[in-house]
């Protein structure tokens, strides 16, 4: 299983910032990649639109959803992550991650986690 992750209001270097951040966390080492969207009509390259995160078992989910909350309350400036794991979405910011963090951990649930 996999997870989607992007920044809805973010740059390319605050996505490489959070992609630093996801590997920098023993149990997501080696699970993290960055995805390159297609080049826009404005651009001159390839732009990291959105990490993705294999989740497999042990808890990946687990951490993955508290360095995300973590990662977003350092956060100097607005930031909002859309996460989206077996179809189902999460979107968080620093003033909402402690109402949505449940829903965040279900979505990033393995079926092995039960």
């Amino acid at each position: 299983m996999e997870a989607q992750i992007w920044l809805t209001d973010g740059t390319s270097e605050e996505i490489g910032a959070l992609a630093e951040w996801l590997v920098g966390e023993n149990q997501l080492r080696g699970r993290v990649r960055t995805d390159r969207g297609p080049v826009g009509d404005t651009e001159l390259g390839f732009s990291t639109e959105l990490l993705t995160v294999m989740l497999g078992t042990g808890g990946a989910g687990t951490v993955l959803a508290s360095s995300l909350k973590t990662w977003l309350q350092t956060r100097r400036t607005k930031a909002k992550i859309t996460v989206k794991s077996r179809g189902r979405s999460v979107t968080l910011d620093i003033e909402t991650v402690d109402e949505v963090t449940p829903l965040l951990e279900e979505i990033l649930k393995t079926p092995d986690d039960d």
